[in-house]
């Protein structure tokens, strides 16, 4: 039968214990396993080591005849040697006296005893072994060289090291998991947490603030018994503002000392380290922090080891030594790392991140947090600069898997820029460039793009010496973006703007859209938006005369990617303008051009130009089987940017064979209304899929004739009320779930969608926590105006308004101020389109 001994585990009551599902299938399983002699649980401090082992034990002990021993070592100090540990286990094991023998004596007499049975076991556990990792090894080795029938389970903060060790690594908690516990911790506290979708969703965010870290969770739910949940969530920024180190200690009882406040877990593993880990740690705490709850490879989460030693090396920190720390501190729990098939990345949890940065401010280093973050920022830049090499050839979509891996560091790099105009010339020459390569629309963040890019032209603007060429490109840029926002005044003034400084007649000022046909001198940049602008709003052909000397300009000045967009643009333009040769003739030669770059990118939207010729000079048929074997590529590539325009045009040519078999009387009732519900359903799914990406669609002139044609053609067979809920149910369709590209593709089917409808946004709540000024502000700034301006506007101090910017960040949770766009009810947009079209011109006009 199951023996209990001194220091036994004292099991968790099965209330406290939540999830680890996957973890104790391990344990359990290598406990079942005669040839796990040594498991060890590894995992950062109070991320639940031991209450595992405990659980896992719990539920081992309903097999009979095994006995099972625990032995803290927390209280042993730091180094303690090989004896000191002997000691301390056989006070936790021994219960004879043993004054005329020594420790080991005792020990192995004790196992041995237990052990004569064949078929009894004689399982140790070592919690806390990471402080005395030299002097609990030999005993480990030892112990099971003599004694046969142990085992021995492990806590520690890194790997024990012994070549035949089992390691289960104990990650943080899934987010369900960490919610879970943090309701029944707050339950504890007296201050429950209603189960108010509003509240859940705070909750959810201090789990995730935290980590999902089962101990940080418990000292978050302390911290309710003097703060709301919403207010406890401000107090977590992840930045310099952040409150977490200073929150009061959680329980004085029944806990250990370095397990009651976050600063202790963290200063515990980092006091282990070495003088040149500490300053790895301190120095990495310029990337963006990270977090791997469920173990999903976060977007845009953590750095690869070249991007480290560029930031952080130096004399005091060679660079043939950063690799091998980073390895340690990734044994030591401290880093974090993501493994992909061709690159790991590193990065810190948000609570480490703000410890080491805490120290980072201490030090007295040559290469300080400012150093820090200028390197950061030009090693992103100088990345993302190589992706014009790479881009519309075989290569790019090795950068771009590099670019979706980096996202956040590259958006921390343009935002950490804009204090220093000087230094916001580099955050503006990124911002440039990622739109230039589109990877806004890629990724569905060109609103935090397009944001961040103003705000940069805001900081340079007075800037010595002037940044001009820079600015008019990406001026030029942001009306390109505000296109495909629906602010189409704004793109107006952009490009009037760029005139005005371009220009040197004063003449031409007001008259320089008269002749589109006549080269006045305009930059490309600027000529290739206002190509669009002709396009895309006012379906003028003239377009294709902007945009071909676009493309000469562009090639002039050696810019294959203006070139490469210019020719796209160019190819789309005739083929949704032109007449039949024209269409097709210019559509055939771009895909032919892009076929031959072996660009996934490029023949993708040639391929897109020549459905668009087809489906109104040819057989619509054709489109949609292009479409088909696009839509299956893109899928594999995540491109759903591509994907969404590509169904959107191959929707078209399903409205032109819809109207066509209904003008022939072809089909029955049946089999139209089955064509008309599939067009219904398609229009919901893409609708939804452009506003996931911050894309107003239905507000750019091309665009939307294209929808009312849909909607007329389907309607006329379905009926305004059946179209509209046929295109309700389409707009369930998840984007992050790729459902719509499935869908047209005939492998999903609408029933398959839950009944709630997706929400995209869950902001309500948030919105209502602003006072009347901050919203007001919050409007504001989501239209794009700058902080001076909207001191003016409001009569108040620049430094009111910045004050004011920084808590409605807070409050809303927007991780920039571009973000806070996303946050605004949705009863406001015609406001935000308002005061977008008023913003006050940032370049004065020339005398």
């Amino acid at each position: 039968m199951s023996a209990v001994q001194p220091g036994d585990a004292v099991s968790a009551a099965p209330s406290e214990f939540v999830g680890r599902h996957t973890e104790l299938q391990r344990v359990a399983g290598l406990l079942a396993s005669s040839t796990a002699r040594l498991i060890t649980l590894a995992g950062p401090g109070g991320i639940g080591k031991t209450t595992l082992a405990s659980e896992a034990l719990r539920r081992y002990r309903k097999t009979p005849d095994h006995t099972v021993y625990w032995t803290r070592l927390a209280r042993l100090a730091p180094g303690s040697d090989t004896g000191v540990v002997a000691e301390e286990v056989v006070q936790s094991v021994v219960t004879s006296d043993i004054a005329a023998r020594s420790a080991w004596d005792g020990l192995l007499e004790t196992f041995t005893i237990r052990g004569m049975s064949p078929s009894h076991r004689t399982i140790l556990v070592l919690d806390n072994c990471e402080h005395v990792l030299a002097g609990v090894g030999p005993l480990i080795i030892g112990l099971l060289e003599a004694v046969p029938g142990l085992t021995i389970i492990a806590t520690s903060r890194e790997p024990l090291g012994w070549i035949d060790e089992h390691i289960v690594t104990v990650p943080p908690m899934s987010s369900a998991h960490a919610l879970e516990l943090l309701l029944r911790r707050a339950q504890l506290t007296g201050r429950p947490i209603s189960d108010d979708p509003a509240q859940l969703a705070i909750a959810e965010q201090i789990c995730w603030h935290v980590d999902n870290n089962p101990l940080f969770i418990r000292l978050a739910a302390a911290r309710l018994l003097h703060r709301p949940p919403a207010i406890v969530l401000r107090e977590l920024t992840g930045d310099t503002d952040d409150r977490r180190l200073q929150w009061s200690n959680g329980a004085r009882l029944g806990t250990e000392e370095r397990h009651r406040s976050v600063r202790d877990v963290i200063a515990w593993s980092y006091g282990l380290c070495t003088a040149r880990e500490q300053l790895l740690l301190d120095r990495m705490s310029v990337f963006v922090t990270g977090c791997d709850s469920d173990g999903d490879d976060v977007f845009g989460g953590g750095a690869e080891s070249e991007a480290i030693i560029a930031v952080c090396a130096d004399r005091a920190l060679p660079p043939e030594e950063v690799e091998r720390l980073l390895e340690r501190l990734t044994e030591r729990s401290l880093v974090s790392a993501r493994i992909a098939p061709t690159m790991i990345r590193y990065y810190l949890l948000e609570s480490v991140g703000v410890f080491v940065r805490d120290r980072l401010s201490s030090r007295s280093d040559e290469l300080d947090e400012a150093r820090l973050l200028a390197r950061h920022r030009r090693y992103y830049r100088d990345k993302v600069a190589g992706g014009q090499a790479a881009w519309y050839g075989p290569d790019e979509q090795d950068w771009l898997a590099w670019a979706r891996s980096a996202w956040c560091n590259i958006l921390l790099g343009i935002e950490t820029s804009l204090d220093d105009p000087a230094e916001a010339v580099v955050g503006l020459e990124t911002a440039a460039i990622l739109m230039a390569l589109r990877i806004q629309f890629i990724t569905g963040a060109n609103r935090a793009i397009g944001g961040l890019t103003e705000q940069a032209l805001e900081a340079t603007r007075h800037v010595d010496p002037p940044a001009t060429q820079l600015r008019i490109t990406a001026t030029a840029l942001v009306g390109w973006v505000s296109i495909w926002q629906g602010r189409h005044a704004y793109t107006t003034q952009l490009l009037d703007e760029c005139a005005a400084e371009c220009l040197s007649d004063p003449a031409l000022h007001q008259l320089w859209r008269e002749n589109p046909s006549a080269d006045i001198g305009l930059p490309a940049p600027v000529e290739f938006t206002w190509g669009l602008e002709l396009f895309l709003m006012h379906l003028d052909l003239r377009a294709a005369d902007v945009l071909a000397r676009a493309s000469r300009k562009f090639a002039e000045a050696d810019d294959e990617g203006g070139v490469e967009r210019s020719e796209l643009f160019l190819a789309l333009t005739q083929a949704n303008l032109g007449d039949a040769e024209q269409a097709l003739s210019a559509a055939r030669r771009h895909l032919d051009r892009s076929i031959a770059t072996n660009s996934q990118w490029a023949i993708s939207w040639g391929e897109l130009a020549w459905m668009i010729a087809v489906s109104r000079h040819g057989d619509p048929r054709e489109a949609i089987d292009v479409a088909r074997a696009a839509v299956e590529r893109l899928l594999i590539s995540g491109d759903r940017w591509t994907a969404g325009w590509i169904i959107h045009f191959s929707t078209m040519a399903s409205t032109y064979i819809l109207a066509a078999r209904i003008a022939a009387r072809d089909g029955g009732l049946v089999e139209l209304r089955a064509a008309a519900t599939e067009i219904a359903h398609l229009q919901g799914g893409i609708a939804t899929l452009h506003r996931s990406m911050g894309i107003v669609a239905e507000r750019v002139t091309l665009v939307a004739r294209g929808i009312e044609n849909a909607v007329a053609v389907a309607t006329s067979i379905l009926g305004a009320e059946n179209y509209a809920a046929a295109a309700r149910r389409g707009a369930r369709m998840r984007p992050e779930l790729d459902e719509l590209q499935r869908f047209m593709l005939g492998r999903f089917a609408i029933d398959e969608l839950p009944t709630d409808a997706p929400v995209v946004r869950t902001t309500a709540s948030r919105w209502r926590e602003l006072s009347p000024a901050e919203r007001d502000v919050a409007v504001l700034a989501a239209a794009g105006w700058a902080n001076s301006a909207i001191a003016a506007r409001r009569g108040s101090s620049i430094r009111t308004v910045d004050a004011q910017v920084v808590a409605i960040r807070r409050k809303l949770m927007a991780a920039t101020r571009a973000d806070i766009m996303w946050h605004v009810p949705g009863e406001l947009t015609d406001r935000i389109r308002l005061e977008s079209e008023q913003r006050p011109s940032r370049f004065p006009a020339r005398p």
